[in-house]
């Protein structure tokens, strides 16, 4: 099929509806990365699951399907990694410690949660120095700036533990930039 100038017509999408059923079919869609990205965005920030999502597509034939949008989180979380990478630290030097769990204590484990105890004592980070890299160069191209050439940087660092299981515990620790002024109390201005 042409159109009246000559240029070739794409079918992209047919939507095809019987009894209660709509079925959408899609031809060679190509998604930009800006879209998925914003429904990788969406969901986030919603807290919307992967079964939610899909049980949100299947009302909705017109969203994009679970797999992309999972597809592409994924490939977002390769770029972080790549660009801010997780380092791992041992905490506990020592060798000769005493073992963590002894006979008893496993027998007594009601969560049935195995801890490898070769793992304990270790930690992973990512680096404040690596992740200020990355972001001053956005804070100073937004509009307004926020950081001016030879302003301070103000951080305030926050952090919470939250226990997984009975030997294991985690540290999430913030960052927030002081210089955003009323925008500090906002939680998409804290930095993980």
């Amino acid at each position: 099929m042409l159109s009246e100038s000559g240029d070739p017509v794409h079918l992209r999408n047919m939507e095809l509806e019987y009894e209660d059923h709509i079925i959408n079919i899609k031809y060679n869609l190509s998604l930009d990365h800006t879209k998925l990205d914003a429904y990788v965005r969406a969901c986030d920030e919603t807290l919307l699951g992967h079964d939610g999502y899909r049980k949100l597509a299947a009302i909705e034939a017109r969203l994009i399907r679970e797999y992309q949008v999972a597809q592409r989180r994924i490939e977002i979380t390769k770029l972080i990694n790549e660009q801010i990478p997780i380092g791992t630290i041992n905490l506990d030097k020592e060798l000769d410690q005493q073992p963590i769990l002894d006979d008893e204590e496993f027998h007594d484990n009601p969560d049935g949660i195995l801890v490898d105890e070769q793992e304990i004592g270790n930690g992973a980070y990512r680096s404040i120095r690596t992740l200020l890299k990355i972001l001053i160069p956005i804070w100073n191209k937004s509009s307004p700036p926020i950081l001016q050439p030879g302003d301070t940087i103000n951080l305030k660092l926050g952090g919470d533990g939250r226990n997984v299981g009975r030997k294991q515990n985690h540290v999430m620790i913030t960052a927030c930039l002081l210089n955003e002024k009323d925008n500090v109390l906002k939680p998409d201005h804290q930095y993980r």
